[in-house]
């Protein structure tokens, strides 16, 4: 890891670490504000699926960020934010068909 590539906002962990907590807050803004329920209730009730599949589409703020990491030339924290999103996609599939 290269102190210039984290200074230049240019390696994977800040890509990882942006798309991680972009969809968190904006899904707690969603659901604090369009919906009586909390974040927390979802994490500790995640069978309650209604909200979860409305609420994917907090992942879209990722497809911004990734644009936005692209055009400043920043690929390494573009692929962070794709990291971030399979994983996001990988939980989301555990709880649809495990849960």
């Amino acid at each position: 890891m290269l102190k210039s590539d984290l200074k230049n906002f240019d390696h994977i962990v800040i890509g990882l670490t942006v798309g991680l907590i972009v969809p968190v807050v904006i899904m707690h803004f969603i659901l604090e504000y369009y919906s009586n329920f909390s974040l927390m209730y979802l994490i500790k009730n995640p069978m309650f699926s209604p909200v979860l599949d409305n609420l994917k589409g907090a992942l879209f703020a990722n497809l911004g960020i990734f644009f936005l990491f692209y055009w400043l030339r920043k690929d390494k924290s573009s692929r962070g934010v794709v990291f971030a999103t399979f994983i996001y996609g990988a939980v989301y599939m555990y709880y649809k068909f495990f849960m």
